[in-house]
């Protein structure tokens, strides 16, 4: 089943800007997603960008190469990537993250420790997986190749939230630019899992609550990257010398836990046996 695109939707029109932790645009609703739902199996919505692949490990490694830098996983404080050691501005970041898409490092990230087995695991026990990943709608077909040689036979579909536009692609692939929450809620997923404090933040204060497994042992997990306007926005290095020297990066570790509500459905797991673990234990309780 393949949607129709009117001239005006045609994507590639407004694919101006591609990759991970790059600037959005707000999303326009859509209904299409709602034709998704109930094929009978419960659906785990999984981000792919360092859940599945080892996505920053990789950009690291580019960008060393690239530009003589020494970038580590460590230096990764937050989600943006501008907000980091090394980027620059977001006009720099950006050009540099169109750069990084012209290779092909991506294409061969490894997977994450344990990724494969969890998620066998999770398809014999009935779940539908489906990737949920702001990656571009022109990335999908490389994302797809990747999925197929590291994680073959395990994922059900594709939606990318990063492009504005929603069509239904194909029976394997959907595109939309609606937020995770948006769509965990129309496909009726029972939780996401996701690197991304600033997406489980927006899925677990939702209304009703989409739970969210936060994934990873990762810096830019820790704390949340805020803007308001991306065009006053500058590199770490100005921001670190404006601010005399302070590391502001770690009060805002700190202050993270405080912005969780209580009662908010969020678990952190390090790994993907964790999340195992977590599933086995609402099943048990009855909760999933």
């Amino acid at each position: 089943m393949a949607a129709t695109l009117e001239p005006k939707d045609d994507p590639k029109s407004h694919l101006t800007v591609s990759g991970h932790a790059t600037p959005r645009t707000a999303a326009r609703p859509g209904t299409i997603l709602e034709d998704f739902k109930n094929d009978g199996r419960p659906v785990i919505a999984i981000d792919m960008d360092d859940v599945l692949s080892q996505t920053n490990e990789v950009v690291a490694e580019w960008h060393n190469s690239a530009y003589g830098t020494s970038m580590t996983l460590d230096d990764f404080y937050y989600y943006y990537y501008w907000m980091n050691p090394y980027w620059g501005d977001p006009d720099e970041t950006i050009r540099k993250v169109e750069e990084f898409w012209k290779t092909d490092y991506i294409d061969i990230a490894p997977p994450v420790a344990g990724a494969y087995d969890a998620l066998l695991k999770l398809t014999e026990k009935g779940y539908r997986l489906v990737v949920v990943t702001a990656r571009q709608l022109r990335e999908l077909d490389r994302s797809i190749v990747w999925v197929e040689k590291n994680l073959p036979g395990l994922i059900d579909t594709f939606i990318c939230t990063g492009q504005s536009m929603e069509t239904l692609a194909d029976q394997k692939e959907l595109a939309t630019k609606l937020s995770k929450a948006d769509v965990c809620r129309k496909i009726g997923a029972k939780f996401l899992i996701d690197d991304s404090v600033e997406n489980a933040l927006k899925c677990v204060v939702a209304d009703p609550p989409e739970p969210v497994l936060l994934f990873g042992d990762y810096s830019w997990n820790t704390r949340v990257g805020r803007y308001s306007d991306i065009t006053k926005e500058t590199s770490f290095e100005e921001k670190l010398k404006r601010e005399g020297g302070r590391e502001f990066w770690k009060e805002d570790s700190a202050a993270l836990e405080k912005e969780i509500p209580p009662s908010a459905p969020l678990t952190r797991v390090k790994d993907w046996k964790e999340v195992l673990e977590w599933v086995e234990k609402k099943t048990a309780e009855g909760k999933l």
